[in-house]
């Protein structure tokens, strides 16, 4: 029997015995260790890099995301086929800034800008499209609406008439 002149050393290894086997003098075995090393590091700094990247990519994909599904919940709270009703749809009635909004529109669609209306006729526009006005008094709280509506002047003193302005 032949005893062998090759030692083999024992290394834990990510919990794993591994053994190495010495050939030679023991400089050998450092440095075939140190290049083991130095090629680990920079495989270790690579990956460490890349996953740095790919956690950017995923952050930035996400957060486009989330803007989406925010567009997207309100396309269909606008198209009404969302799950949850919009505040604004929960009363067919209009009444406050709503009302501002919906009046000025219809008024600059049907009306234009720089033309007087009386706002008896002006509450008829709405009416007309299908609209309903909230309140007690719903020709009352028309008035008090577009009275107070930004881009709004009344003509004249006390003559029921508004137009809209230019800007």
């Amino acid at each position: 029997m032949r005893l062998s002149t090759r030692s083999l050393i024992p290394i834990r290894v990510h919990g794993y015995l591994v053994c190495v086997e010495l050939n030679g003098s023991r400089g050998d075995l450092e440095s075939s260790l140190r290049s083991e090393y130095e090629l680990l590091f920079a495989r270790v700094e690579a990956q460490r890099e890349q996953s740095d990247r790919l956690r950017a990519l995923a952050d930035a994909v996400e957060e486009r995301t989330q803007r989406d599904e925010h567009l997207l919940a309100e396309l269909a709270g606008a198209l009404g086929i969302a799950s949850q009703l919009r505040i604004e749809n929960l009363s067919p009635r209009l009444r406050g800034q709503r009302l501002q909004e919906v009046a000025l529109q219809v008024l600059r669609a049907e009306w234009g800008a720089d033309r007087e209306i009386h706002y008896r006729a002006w509450y008829e526009l709405l009416v007309e499209q299908g609209h309903k006005i909230g309140g007690k008094d719903p020709v009352a709280t028309f008035l008090a609406q577009v009275h107070r509506a930004p881009g709004v002047v009344g003509v004249g003193r006390r003559s029921g008439k508004y137009r809209l302005t230019t800007t």
